[in-house]
């Protein structure tokens, strides 16, 4: 049995109907990567209170600047660059360093362990992302960005450092030293070791 839907339409012959003034394909554009755009805020510490304002400040950004948009460049990579752009403008403008919201509980992973199934498992898990979250705050703006597009965005590395305008080795750097702080902050077992 033939498969009747239509294929999906690409991202790139979506960004060149909105550049011819589409309107319909920068609304699908904008419905394909908005939860996309507000993850990656979050996780690069922008506030709930204003994180739906600054994927905004990304979206205009974007419908401004879609003709410098290069065919056959992954769009993720491009928007997520804007997307890490407008948090470090927000963490700017507002005198913030990339900080969340949560507070960081260092008995959180074993009682997790520990936990039953159910309402307190889920909420033990919840409790987890939440230590991962606040722990990105730990980092630079750059060792974060990175860690985000490869590790929780699941970008490659040369996605990445075209994403971030940075070299392979950079991204690699960038990935160690994260991944190095993010363990000594989250498996507290783990400092003095080394």
């Amino acid at each position: 049995m033939a498969d009747s839907r239509a294929p999906e339409t690409s991202d790139d012959q979506l960004v060149a109907a909105a550049r011819d003034g589409n309107v319909r394909a920068f609304e699908t554009l904008l419905d394909r990567y908005q939860v996309k755009v507000l993850r990656v805020l979050r996780l690069m510490g922008v506030p709930s209170r204003d994180r739906e304002d600054v994927a905004q400040e990304v979206f205009i950004r974007v419908f401004r600047h879609l003709d410098g948009f290069k065919a056959g460049n992954p769009f993720a990579g491009w928007i997520y660059r804007v997307a890490v752009n407008a948090t470090y403008d927000y963490h700017l403008r507002t005198g913030r360093q990339a900080r969340d919201e949560v507070p960081w509980d260092a008995g959180a992973g074993e009682r997790a362990a520990h936990a039953g199934p159910g309402p307190e498992r889920e909420a033990e898990a919840r409790g987890l992302r939440d230590r991962l979250e606040a722990a990105l705050g730990a980092l630079s703006e750059r060792e974060r960005a990175v860690f985000v597009l490869k590790e929780m965005e699941g970008m490659d590395t040369p996605e990445v450092a075209r994403a971030l305008g940075i070299t392979r080795i950079t991204v690699r750097r960038h990935l160690g030293r994260a991944r190095e702080r993010l363990r000594s902050l989250l498996d507290p077992s783990d400092r003095g070791r080394g």
